[in-house]
């Protein structure tokens, strides 16, 4: 907002209410943040899914397939 919110409930004039409202560039910006933000990413995973191919030594599989067990 780039007005304060009025002090009495007396009414106000259009004017007055169109000041007051934020500019029309700050809402875009806004509204492109929120939309940025609600979108998931393409390459989420759900949590303890890993790619086999990048973890080849035993001590690793081990450690994950005790977190997957931990989780279910």
């Amino acid at each position: 907002m780039r007005e304060p919110p009025p002090a009495a409930k007396a009414p106000i004039s259009e004017r007055d209410f169109l000041d007051a409202l934020p500019a029309v560039n700050t809402s875009c910006v806004t509204l492109a943040v929120l939309w940025v933000l609600r979108n998931e990413p393409l390459d989420m995973r759900p949590l303890g899914c890993y790619p086999e191919q990048l973890f080849t030594e035993e001590a690793p599989r081990r450690l994950i397939r005790a977190f997957q067990e931990r989780l279910a």
